[in-house]
């Protein structure tokens, strides 16, 4: 008879297990500016980031392996900053950051790495390396760069391409026009010992005087000369073997080691890329928006006086005549964006508020401009059936930058940040953050890491540099005004301070995103394993605001 009382009891405590035994997917493609046209492309690319991550962890799948697998669907969306398509440096060559964070927060970071297809991949094998004790009491590295990431790949088994695989038509484009714009401003100030484009436009080189003079130029890989290459489709090159990072793929009778080689104007097809017609669950219209809490409380708090040099004006600096005379100052990650403002909040995780704006312009404009101008990083968060958080993020870099230029996409608490559960805590809290923005303000601030300390601690910056407590809304608007533009090396900078943040708190009452941005507008997109399909937003900026806040409550009981 004890027996078959102990039966039901078992039976209904292992059901109630299984309703807490609920994992999430959080994602985001960039904070900036969005267009209309190409709304529906980036909350695809969302879409399916989120779909994949959420098959992983209902496979049983590890917060890490879902991240990884986020990311490494929109690093190779063409319309992403990260990855294939990513921004050119100002040599032409693309330089990627990318980092993964565990639930422990022990991280792996690849920074300025060339080469590689998919950067988010390498991070994790670089999280994994680090785990490995090495002999004679070695630390392992959890960050490499340059060419030493590079070696470090092709030594674990990640292919490694020649350079045009990472670029794609419209990145060539946007590096041409950006170069040509440098010509106009600088004049003479450019030298030849950059790329030239010749006029029979069979090939370009660059010929560098100070590459020459160094030893590592000596190992650096040259690229196949390919007068048939195909534009987005890094798989039809033919390859026979996978190339090491220290031996050119390229015919040594043709180029000398020092040489790099690149596509020219020519070699680009005029016609627009296609991304095909994306079929979401959510659409432009309130009817079709999904369902989602709403912090019915949201309230704007009391407004932090900001300078108002310092005052977001949409994601980017200015139109393209005033981005010419500021291209020299400029750290923001990812594409200028015309200084014009976006139509009504259009986010749908919660009903946002919006900080009053001094300066406002003509939203239609802003609306109507076919061109995205978004910045970089994307990022994604990830909580496991196991209750284990973890986060990554990845990034092409500013275009035009300085070659060797490591992003806040490969820094630990600047790109992202989690806080681990403390073994003591009964309820078993902890926060990730991943960002998206000006990389140099990130890093002044070190943005992920004192967001995620503020919705850890619920705590806001008060008067004279004191905390005080406050709700998540208050602490989230009061990091994004407070800590970030009321810092002082943001207030004293010449670049815009823009920011998108989204961060994700696991409580025993269930997972609470949270997001906030200054830009004109942020993708984003979530999913739980109780949901059929994932919950994508644009997030837009109102005509009258700096700031735009929402989120998102997922029960887990």
């Amino acid at each position: 008879m004890d027996g078959t009382l102990d039966v039901p009891l078992k039976k209904k405590k292992s059901s109630h297990n299984r309703t807490g035994n609920i994992s999430a997917i959080f994602v985001h493609a960039g904070a900036g500016f969005h267009s209309l046209t190409n709304e529906h492309t980036h909350l695809e690319a969302c879409d399916s980031a989120a779909r994949m991550a959420m098959r992983i962890l209902k496979a049983g799948g590890t917060a890490v392996d879902a991240v990884e697998a986020a990311i490494k669907v929109l690093e190779d969306k063409e319309i992403t900053n990260a990855g294939h398509g990513s921004n050119l440096a100002i040599d032409g060559v693309v330089e990627c950051d990318a980092m993964i964070i565990d639930h422990l927060g022990r991280s792996g970071a690849c920074g300025a790495t060339a080469q590689i297809k998919n950067p988010i991949n390498l991070a994790r094998i670089i999280l994994n390396a680090s785990k490995r004790p090495l002999s004679l009491r070695r630390v392992p590295p959890n960050l490499l760069v340059g060419q030493g990431a590079t070696d470090f790949a092709w030594e674990h088994g990640i292919p490694v391409v020649p350079h045009e695989v990472l670029i794609s038509r419209n990145s060539m484009e946007r590096y041409i026009r950006w170069r040509e714009d440098l010509k106009r401003v600088q004049g003479d100030r450019l030298k030849s010992d950059s790329f030239i484009f010749n006029q029979t436009g069979e090939r370009a080189c660059l010929v560098d005087q100070e590459c020459l003079k160094s030893k590592q130029q000596k190992f650096h890989m040259c690229a196949d000369l390919n007068d048939n290459w195909v534009e987005d489709q890094p798989e039809c090159l033919n390859i026979s073997s996978s190339p090491s990072p220290t031996h050119g793929i390229c015919s040594k009778e043709t180029y000398t080691t020092s040489c790099k080689l690149h596509l020219l104007r020519s070699r680009l097809k005029s016609k627009s890329s296609n991304y095909g017609s994306p079929t979401l669950a959510c659409q432009a219209d309130d009817n079709d928006a999904p369902t989602l809490p709403l912090f019915d409380d949201c309230q704007a708090s009391k407004e932090i006086n900001v300078p108002s040099k310092d005052s977001i004006i949409g994601s980017g600096q200015v139109c393209q005549n005033q981005y010419l005379d500021k291209l020299q100052t400029s750290s923001f990650d990812g594409v200028s964006s015309p200084s014009l403002r976006t139509s009504d909040t259009t986010a749908r995780f919660c009903q946002p508020h919006a900080q009053n704006h001094t300066n406002t312009v003509d939203s239609k404009e802003s609306i109507e401009d076919p061109e995205d101008h978004i910045t970089d990083t994307v990022g994604a968060i990830a909580i496991d059936m196991c209750g284990r958080i973890a986060a990554g993020s990845s990034s092409g870099g500013i275009g035009m930058k300085h070659r060797g230029r490591v992003g806040p996409a490969a820094l630990v608490g600047i790109g992202s940040a989690v806080i681990p559960i403390d073994k003591d805590d009964e309820d078993q809290v902890c926060v990730a953050a991943v960002t998206s923005g000006t990389g140099e303000h990130m890093t002044t601030t070190m943005a992920s890491q004192k967001c995620a300390d503020r919705l850890y601690h619920n705590t806001r910056r008060a008067k004279g540099g004191l905390d005080t407590e406050a709700t998540e809304e208050e602490a989230l608007e009061s990091f994004v005004l407070a800590d970030f533009m009321g810092h002082p090396g943001v207030r004293g900078s010449n670049s815009v301070g823009a920011l998108g943040v989204m961060a994700v708190k696991k409580t025993p009452y269930g997972f609470f995103l949270h997001f906030a941005h200054n830009t004109d507008s942020f993708a984003l997109a979530s999913m739980h394993s109780n949901e059929k399909d994932s919950k994508c937003v644009m997030s837009r900026l109102g005509a009258h605001g700096n700031l735009v806040m929402g989120g998102r409550k997922i029960r887990t009981f």
